[in-house]
């Protein structure tokens, strides 16, 4: 993910979002910087993630087909 291509304004937005530790005017390179940073600390499960995506995928479909839509 590039966060160099992002707006500063979102960018402020992800600072507030997960509340990370840099001020509220950093400028846009910190705040890259700092969602870099974050954005790469999280592990995932990347086969656990698609088998939750498929499961709720999966019973959204019943619950839509049952509900006539």
């Amino acid at each position: 993910l590039d966060f160099g291509s992002l707006n500063i304004q979102v960018l402020r937005r992800y600072r507030q979002a997960f509340k990370l530790n840099v001020k509220a005017r950093s400028s846009k390179d910190d705040l890259v910087l700092a969602a870099s940073r974050h954005f790469t600390s999280h592990m995932v499960d990347e086969v656990d993630t698609i088998a939750r995506f498929l499961y709720t995928v999966h019973s959204n479909k019943e619950k839509c087909a049952s509900a006539g839509y």
